[in-house]
């Protein structure tokens, strides 16, 4: 090797050295102090303004403190309000995150149980969401990429790794200046509420914008059979360690709910009244056609919520809504009635009912 050459590999040896130093003593610290998505600081998240990583914090929570809690309320944010102090027969804990899966919420009862923390009570709360969405789609986004909790230590070094990354990093610091200059931190109870009891601010009153109201739907939205099959883990999961299972629909906004009955969901509740029984709360009635119930066409406000709680933990019912199918009580026994009840709402609607318009599976024959 010549003198050049070796003066070549020395030069790049160094600047190799340097770039290390750089990232090992600025950028990483630097990645860990900002954290925007709260991972390094699940035992005191910050309101930043960037949307934490939720499911992360949550388990992190559970398993950090495991005589805390008896009993877990599951679902996607839509379950965010609803208040969990108000399920009388255990002490609750809303495990909702942003498009919480059954695949999802399974990995995650699973972890518990195999860390000694078995549930008195689970309540799992489905939608469109619950059927419609791929969990592996999760593992490409930040803020809702699940810890590998019984993986590998390389695949725990994998997730902190995959916060280290510059571009996101810049784009949340923007919007957490934006965040802090419009000083929209208005939620001082923020780290009580999501270390405590898990809700939302259920505080918020709901003020539905009219102005261009369209259905809440994801372009990668399409029908999963498997969703059923992770729904049946959930339900094999509670027969086995004995913990008392309630599962329920959450009331989906009319203009979404129009939009998932189009593309199959209705095919998804008959088939989910074969694997466990549910109290339904889908479909076109006094309270999904109530624009002032929600926030937007997504998530329903605690009023609703407080509903969903006396139908399903104190048995109380309205034959209104009832004859709507809201909070009807269903098994494979009667879910002929409901399908009726929500097919003849589609007709005196004018709607269609499983063309599979906006999905890539059109038909399950097809497929």
């Amino acid at each position: 090797m010549s003198d050049a050459d070796i003066n070549m590999l020395r030069k790049f040896i160094i600047k190799c050295i340097v770039f290390a130093m750089i990232l090992g003593v600025i950028f990483i610290p630097f990645s860990v102090v900002v954290d925007p998505f709260n991972v390094f600081h699940a035992s005191a998240p910050r309101n930043n303004g960037v949307e934490p990583n939720k499911n992360y914090l949550k388990m992190h929570n559970v398993l950090n403190h495991p005589d805390k809690y008896d009993s877990f309320l599951f679902g996607s944010s839509r379950v965010g309000f609803i208040d969990v102090e108000k399920m009388n027969d255990g002490t609750y804990y809303d495990m909702m995150y942003s498009e919480g899966t059954p695949a999802e919420h399974y990995e995650n009862l699973k972890d518990m149980i195999e860390r000694g923390i078995i549930p008195k009570n689970v309540t799992v709360g489905l939608d469109d969401i619950s059927y419609f969405v791929d969990p592996d789609f999760h593992q490409n986004q930040l803020y809702r990429l699940p810890f590998p909790w019984d993986g590998t230590l390389t695949d725990k070094a994998g997730f902190f790794l995959r916060y280290f990354d510059l571009i996101t990093l810049s784009q949340s610091i923007e919007v957490m200046e934006e965040h802090r200059e419009k000083k929209k931190d208005n939620d001082p109870d923020y780290l009580m509420r999501l270390l405590d009891t898990g809700t939302e601010n259920l505080d918020i009153p709901p003020a539905f914008n009219y102005e261009g109201a369209k259905a809440w739907w994801s372009d990668y939205y399409y029908p999963r059979e498997q969703s059923l099959d992770d729904i049946k883990k959930i339900v094999d999961l509670c027969d086995e360690y004995n913990i008392n299972l309630r599962v329920f629909t959450n009331p989906m906004h009319a203009m979404t709910y129009a939009k998932a009955m189009d593309n199959g969901y209705l095919v998804f509740l008959e088939e989910l009244a074969d694997i466990t029984p549910y109290w339904n709360f889908s479909g076109f009635n006094d309270i999904t056609l109530d624009y002032s119930n929600y926030y937007e066409t997504s998530h329903y406000c605690p009023a609703v919520g407080d509903r969903i709680i006396d139908t399903v933990y104190n048995g109380k019912t309205e034959d209104q809504l009832l004859d709507e199918g809201f909070g009807m009580y269903v098994t494979k026994d009667n879910v002929s009635n409901l399908m009726q009840i929500l097919n003849d709402q589609a007709v005196n609607y004018d709607l269609p009912v499983n063309t599979y318009a906006d999905t890539i599976n059109r038909t399950f024959d097809e497929e």
